[in-house]
């Protein structure tokens, strides 16, 4: 799953200053890679120390944004936490996050699978 942020989004700053101090602190860029039609290269691993500034950025703010691109609809996005693997591509006109591991449906919950109130 992923979100591609372009550089007219009000989320644009934020984006590019995460993937330039991510880049400067790691040594190992990850391979190129393509969600859907976007491709994505130099792409950093995000540590689980700095996926709260990931979250941070909220992304369900935009998700009906024209300067958002996503395959995520707004449950997904809410369900982002911090157990999720986050990974930050440089794309042509943006940056792209790619998730894995984000909870596909609800779970069920209460004594019987579903909340008796």
């Amino acid at each position: 799953m992923y979100v591609m942020i372009t550089q007219g989004s009000r989320k644009a700053r934020a984006a590019k200053d995460l993937y330039e101090t991510l880049k400067s602190r790691t040594s190992r860029l990850l391979p190129p890679i393509r969600e859907g039609e976007i491709e994505g290269w130099a792409g950093v691993e995000v540590p689980e120390h700095e996926r709260g500034r990931v979250l941070a950025m909220r992304f369900q703010d935009e998700h009906l944004s024209p300067y958002i691109k996503s395959d995520m609809n707004l449950f997904h996005l809410l369900m982002l936490d911090e157990h999720v693997e986050m990974r930050i591509y440089r794309a042509e006109r943006g940056w792209l996050f790619v998730f894995e591991g984000v909870q596909a449906a609800p779970k069920p919950f209460g004594a019987a699978g579903f909340d008796p109130r």
